[in-house]
């Protein structure tokens, strides 16, 4: 039996890490693939991924190719050759790839096919402009398209079952890819489609049951579920109210979890009996969950992509974070090595060491590297295509392999009691009062988009309604003051929204939720459920909420902080456990009051430019220390006691009472485990 734990992959109920390299068999000749996966091998790895490409097997239509006619294409001799190399294999059959491929690894006759393609509310195709070809975007409602995939993954099934674990070595399946409208996640610029029309009218039934309340909701006289069309854009002339746009922005969530679930069924039918996971482009927020996706029936594991340019450690912490207080297991499916055609450079060994070690460093336990293996449209991988190995990067994967397992990182964890809530409809309603996407020119080009000012693209919200400042629909700006003040603090958090699950919220001691004057009933309960727990303490902000959504009086967190009756039977102690934060930047003493116990970690930097996080496992400790900065920083790190450091990574070993002296170089993390000296 093969599952999913909280630190790695489980195999017959043993544990062991979940580290991969990515390796597309058929953009290698056959001749090369041993070659390749010795090399693979060498670096330390026990898994290889790799995608399987239905453009590539189903080139015309009911005409496949699984090696008969090119070698490279032999996807049962892969298999095969990684079992006899004794390394487990995971499997991304798509539908939908990407993989830099012209139509993103769909046949073109699928993306051809007017009953498949996602319509413009203009009711023309949604084109995507990749380089080597612009091409139509299928629609995740298209019935046509789960058709055609449920013939082609038919004819997949018995390849995958003869290799699926214990008759072979697959131990792990991906469902679909990346699926967020191929990049185009703002609300209006998809699905038109009439399957898609038709989906988004079963959502509403299932929803308001009564056509009557719907109406009601939209003030929307005579609406019901037969006629009713889509927003193609907010207009505050049309005098709907703002449910109409939010319910659109709600059905391009559930168009996605609708896709994922039909994916995820069809992979259930092929009998694998293995744990199957989804990648997540990189939203933390609407359309996409993390936390929804992994409520779905045959979805085990949600994680996120990223890829870092040089340094980039916003992007890396907030998003490992996110996964960290988020996921059942913190997982980056997709974590650049080396870089697509179209990016401007390519980072070195040592850069891409310490984004690697970055994102460990702030949660994330399992990874499979894209690509360990070059090909096409790739370049700067430890491994080239014809098997040969470039000694700067294989060197860095073979010392790196061989410390995370010696030392077993994956064993370890954060000690973070501190929990940021980002607000889940405050992105909703930034995303329904955006126009079109201005960045029409988003990956994989070799040109990049016009710089166009997003303020051209966003309305104001109507009167009444509370927006949130931050420019961009992703971030709202209480939640990155708080950041902000918590790192400042070396305070461990980590990042979730109004989806977190109920028991990971309950393991947290301090919670910072961002709300407006607008929140829902739902996420006001929770919130005051968790602050009625004793050893539980609630701050929010920027404002206290008065209303539901739809601008009905529901204003359960004032009413307990204000001293009124509890509701519901919450427990009165809960308003002495809710804090309210309405400017971040002139409370920088509350954040130190509230979160400043919590910190858990017990060792402090005295220069910020040095990042510091403490992973625990039972008695045992590791520190763990960033240099984020591109000069070398010499500084002291004071805690308590007397203290020896033995090295692990980039460092040498030390002792000191109250403090030591570190020597950093630019771009660098370091490990030490920790021996604390015992009195006699």
């Amino acid at each position: 039996m093969v599952k999913f734990g909280k630190n790695g992959i489980v195999i017959d109920g043993k544990e062991m890490p979940f580290y991969s390299g990515s390796f597309h068999y058929w953009r290698s000749n056959r001749e090369d693939w041993e070659k390749i996966l010795d090399n693979i091998k060498s670096l330390g790895f026990d898994i290889v991924e790799t995608y399987i490409p239905w453009g590539v097997h189903e080139p015309e239509k009911g005409k496949y190719d699984f090696g008969k006619l090119d070698k490279r294409k032999d996807l049962n001799a892969f298999l095969e050759l990684c079992r006899e190399k004794e390394l487990w294999v995971i499997v991304r059959p798509g539908p939908h790839i990407n993989a830099e491929m012209t139509c993103f690894g769909y046949p073109e006759w699928i993306v051809s096919d007017p009953e498949i393609q996602a319509r413009t509310a203009a009711g023309t195709p949604v084109v995507y402009p990749h380089v080597a070809r612009p091409f139509a975007i299928p629609s995740y409602a298209s019935r046509k398209l789960y058709e055609e995939t449920g013939k082609y993954f038919a004819v997949l099934a018995p390849i995958l079952k003869k290799h699926a674990y214990p008759a072979g070595n697959i131990i792990a399946v991906q469902a679909e890819n990346e699926t967020c409208y191929f990049f185009r996640d703002r609300p209006y610029v998809m699905d038109y489609s009439e399957d898609s029309a038709e989906l988004y009218r079963s959502f509403l039934k299932e929803k308001y049951i009564l056509p009557e309340k719907m109406s009601e909701a939209y003030k929307m006289p005579d609406a019901n579920f037969d006629t009713i069309a889509p927003p193609a854009g907010y207009s505050e002339t049309e005098g709907y109210s703002m449910e109409y746009y939010y319910d659109w922005a709600e059905y391009k969530e559930y168009q996605i979890l609708y896709a994922l679930g039909r994916i995820a069924d069809m992979i259930g039918h092929m009998d694998l009996s293995l744990p199957v996971f989804h990648n997540c482009a990189y939203q933390t927020y609407t359309p996409v969950s993390v936390q929804r996706i992994e409520r779905l029936e045959g979805i085990d594991v949600a994680g996120i992509d990223a890829y870092p340019e040089t340094g980039d450690t916003k992007m890396l912490k907030n998003r490992i974070r996110y996964l960290a207080g988020s996921s059942k297991m913190p997982f980056v499916p997709e974590f650049g090595c080396g870089r697509w055609f179209d990016c401007e450079t390519v980072p070195s060994a040592r850069e891409e060491e310490f984004g690697y070690l970055y994102a460990f460093m702030n949660g994330m336990k399992a990874v499979n590297f894209y690509m360990l293996v070059e090909r096409d449209r790739w370049t700067g991988c430890p491994i080239a295509n014809d098997g040969r190995v470039r000694e700067a990067y294989a060197d860095v994967f073979q010392r790196l392999m061989q410390m995370m397992k010696r030392e077993e990182i994956w064993r370890y964890s954060r000690s973070a009691k501190v929990l940021v809530l980002k607000n889940y409809d405050m992105g909703r309603l930034k995303a329904c009062l955006s126009g079109m996407d201005p960045d029409t020119l988003s990956s994989n080009l070799f040109v990049k988009g016009p710089d166009i000012p997003w303020q051209l693209f966003q309305k104001q919200p109507p009167e009444g309604i509370e927006a949130d400042r931050a420019e961009n629909t992703y971030e709202e700006e209480w939640i990155l003051e708080v950041c902000r003040g918590l790192d400042a603090l070396h305070i461990e958090y980590d990042i979730s929204d109004c989806y977190v699950e109920r028991e990971k919220l309950w393991g947290y001691s301090c919670v910072f939720a961002s709300s407006y004057r607008q929140m829902g009933e739902a996420y006001q309960k929770l919130l005051l459920d968790y602050a009625s727990e004793t050893g539980h303490r609630l701050v929010i902000g920027p404002s206290v909420p008065e209303e539901d959504r739809r601008g009905r009086k529901f204003s359960l967190l004032k009413d307990e902080i204000g001293g009124k009756n509890p509701v519901n039977g919450i427990k009165k102690a809960a308003a002495d456990g809710i804090k309210v934060l309405n400017d971040v930047s002139k409370s920088g003493g509350l954040l130190q009051k509230y979160a400043g116990e919590y910190a858990g970690c017990g060792y402090l930097p005295e220069d910020d430019r040095i990042e510091v996080s403490v992973h625990r496992r039972g008695n045992h400790e590791i520190i763990w220390l960033a240099n984020k900065s591109d000069q070398t920083v010499k500084t002291e790190i004071r805690f308590k006691g007397h203290k020896k450091f033995i090295n692990i990574w980039n460092g040498w070993d030390l002792d000191g009472t109250g403090s030591t002296d570190i020597l950093m170089p630019p771009f660098t993390v370091s490990l030490w485990k920790v021996e604390v000296e015992k009195d006699d």
